[in-house]
């Protein structure tokens, strides 16, 4: 073998390497902006739970429905209906509305990482989902205010999940 043919098969294994590093760069840039997007949308998700926390507090509650009447503002649907069939006060309906928003958000949040999750806490999430959601109650009636509002992808997760578990199916 002479100098030349062994120059042209380390030319040929430096190209070699380049698009290998290359490839394993894509992937690792590719990773790291997906994991960019998961930590922006948990921060949201953070936030708007954190938010929803601090409107359950009784002060701000009072506070808020104080401005509301002063302003003429009529309590949004859910809470009016809360207030219209189970007989609770708008401070009442506000505080049960800023919860089932606050789980709400958490859900949705979820959804999107639900293959992430084990086996056993994804049965659990999808269980949490079908008992809220599945059956009568202010959570069901929350979720179908909800609906017409949420991504197509996550209405159908919610309703398989209710489906598979109305079949006994886990």
């Amino acid at each position: 073998m002479n100098w030349d043919a062994i120059g042209a098969i380390g030319e040929t294994l430096g190209a070699v390497a380049v698009f290998v590093t290359l490839g394993y760069l894509a992937v690792q840039v590719r990773y790291a902006r997906s994991e960019a997007r998961r930590a922006i949308s948990q921060g949201r998700n953070e936030a708007i739970r954190d938010l929803f926390g601090k409107q359950m507090n009784e002060r701000v509650v009072h506070a808020t429905v104080k401005a509301h009447q002063a302003m003429d503002v009529p309590p949004p649907d859910y809470p009016a209906e809360l207030m219209a069939q189970g007989g609770l006060t708008q401070e009442e309906a506000l505080t049960v509305h800023s919860l089932q928003a606050a789980w709400w958000t958490f859900r949705l949040y979820m959804i999107n990482y639900v293959d992430e999750l084990p086996d056993s806490e994804r049965r659990n999430f999808d269980r949490s989902i079908a008992v809220n959601y599945g059956r009568p109650g202010v959570a069901r009636r929350f979720y179908e205010a909800m609906r017409p509002h949420t991504h197509p992808d996550v209405v159908r997760y919610i309703e398989d999940v209710i489906n598979r578990s109305q079949r006994g199916m886990p």
